[in-house]
C-alpha cells in the first residue's frame, strides 16, 4: 500500500497489475484518507475516515473518466472538513439509500397499517392502486415534491373526476406521507400537506316527515322482511349501511338501548343509541332468530348460512317506488334525513355528531342550516344582553288605573 501524491500523471502511467493481483491501492501523502484504487480496467477514488465512535468508513468518490483527479481530491477535502465538524458522510449516504420508494412503502408498511385500523381500507387501496402509485410509485419518499402532487391533482381534474373524489385521493396521499414522517422513514416535509383541496358541493337531499312516513309504510308492506327491517333501522338510527348490515347480536344491548359498532369507519368503537322504534325493530328480528339460532347476525342471509343479508337494493327500489320518492334517492340519504330531523328539532350539533359517529364537528356543520330559528334565537342573545331590543308593551296595573282616576 504505497503512499505518494496522487496526480493525473501518476494515474495515467500506472504499470499493469502483477499477475494474480486483483487491485492495488495508492494512499495520498498530502490528504490523509484520499485513495486511488487501481483495478484491471479502471481506477476508482475513495475517501477513508473514522466517525465519532472510531469506526472506519469509506466513501466512493467516482471512477477516473467520470471524475478527474482534481475533482476527486476536492470532494475528498470537502468530506474531510465535514467529518472534522462531526459529520458522517457514509451514514448520510446509507440513510438516503434506505429511503423506500412510494411503491415499496405502500406495499410493505402503509397498506398493512391501514388494513389493521380502517374499515374503509378498500377505498384507500383503490385510490393508491388506480392513480397515486402509477403517478408517484417509482419515486423515493423524499423525492416527491408539492409540484408532483399538484400535477397529480391537475390530472385527476382533467380526467373529469368529481371534486369529492379528487379530494379523497389527496387526503389519502397526505395521510400516507404523515405516517411515513411519523415512522421517521425520511427527513423533510409532507409534500401533500397543502394539496389544494377542491370545493365540494354536498348533495342536499332529505326526506320530509310525510315522505319518511310513506317510506316506512312501504317497507312494512315489502315482501323481503329482512331487507325492509335493515332499511327501517337505518331510517330511525342514522347509522351507516355497513354498520347495520354487519350487526351481530353480541353487540346489541336492548336493555341499555345501544348498538355497538366494534370498528366504525374511523377505526374506533362507537355506540349507536336506539330509540324505542329502533328497539322494536330489533325485538322483531330477535323473535325470528329461532329459524337460524346459530347465525350471529341481526339480519341473517336467507341463502348463506351464518352470513348477514347480502344487500337491500331490491327492497330499496320497491319501497321508493311505492312511496312515490325520487328514483335518485340514495340509501345514504336516510342518514342525512335523520341528521336533518335532529337539527330541525334543535339538537346541538355536537350531539348530532356524536349520534352519527362523526370524528370532526366540521362534518356535522353541514346540517346547521336546518335549524334556522334556533340559530336566530342564539344570535339574539347578545342584543338582549345589551338591552337593544324594544321592550314589549305593558298592561297598566289595577293600582295604576285607580291612581289615574
Amino acid at each position: 500500500m504505497a503512499a505518494t501524491t496522487i496526480t493525473r500523471t501518476l494515474v495515467q502511467k500506472l504499470p499493469p497489475l502483477p499477475e494474480g493481483a486483483a487491485k492495488h491501492r495508492i494512499f495520498d501523502d498530502r490528504l490523509v484518507g484520499f485513495i486511488a484504487e487501481q483495478r484491471r480496467t479502471t481506477v476508482t477514488f475513495y475517501f477513508r475516515y473514522k466517525d465519532t465512535r472510531g469506526r472506519q468508513h469509506e466513501v466512493r468518490l467516482g471512477r477516473l473518466g467520470d471524475v478527474t483527479v482534481d475533482q476527486a481530491r476536492r470532494r475528498a477535502e470537502q468530506l474531510k472538513a465535514e467529518v472534522s465538524l462531526g459529520g458522517d458522510p457514509a451514514a448520510e449516504k446509507a440513510k438516503l439509500k434506505a429511503v423506500p420508494t412510494v411503491e415499496e412503502f405502500v406495499r410493505d408498511r402503509y397498506l398493512p397499517h391501514v388494513r389493521e385500523r380502517q374499515r374503509a381500507a378498500h377505498n384507500v387501496e383503490a385510490y393508491l392502486r388506480m392513480r397515486i402509485l402509477p403517478a408517484l410509485g417509482k419515486k423515493a419518499l423524499d423525492e416527491v415534491t408539492p409540484q408532483d402532487v399538484a400535477e397529480l391533482r391537475r390530472g385527476m381534474v382533467a380526467e373529469g373526476l368529481a371534486n369529492g373524489t379528487v379530494n379523497r385521493h389527496l387526503a389519502t396521499l397526505r395521510a400516507m406521507f404523515n405516517q411515513a414522517l411519523k415512522w421517521e422513514l425520511y427527513q423533510g416535509r409532507n409534500p401533500a400537506a397543502s394539496p389544494g383541496m377542491l370545493r365540494e358541493q354536498h348533495r342536499d337531499k332529505y326526506l320530509s316527515p310525510g315522505e319518511t312516513r310513506a317510506l316506512v309504510k312501504a317497507l312494512d308492506a315489502d315482501k323481503d322482511e329482512t331487507a325492509a327491517a335493515v332499511l327501517a333501522l337505518l331510517i330511525v338510527t342514522g347509522a351507516r349501511r355497513g354498520e347495520v348490515l354487519n350487526a351481530t347480536w353480541e353487540n346489541v344491548d336492548l336493555e341499555r338501548c345501544i348498538l355497538t359498532v366494534p370498528r366504525s369507519k374511523s377505526g374506533r368503537t362507537r355506540h349507536i343509541p336506539l330509540s324505542p322504534v329502533a328497539v322494536a325493530i330489533l325485538r322483531r328480528q330477535l323473535a325470528k332468530r329461532a329459524i337460524e339460532p346459530g347465525n350471529p347476525h341481526v339480519f341473517p342471509s336467507s341463502r348463506l348460512p351464518g352470513r348477514p343479508v347480502e344487500g337491500v337494493r331490491g327492497a330499496w327500489a320497491r319501497a321508493k317506488k311505492a312511496a312515490g320518492l325520487p328514483a335518485d334517492l340514495r340509501i345514504h340519504d336516510l342518514r342525512h334525513s335523520f341528521a336533518s330531523a335532529l337539527a330541525n328539532a334543535g339538537t346541538p350539533l355536537n350531539e348530532i355528531g356524536t349520534v352519527l359517529g362523526h370524528s370532526q364537528l366540521s362534518t356535522t356543520q353541514r346540517y346547521a342550516h336546518h335549524a334556522p330559528q334556533r340559530l336566530i334565537d342564539t344570535a339574539t342573545v347578545a342584543s338582549r344582553a345589551w338591552n337593544l331590543l324594544a321592550s314589549p308593551p305593558t298592561t297598566p296595573s289595577e293600582a295604576e288605573k285607580q291612581n289615574a282616576a
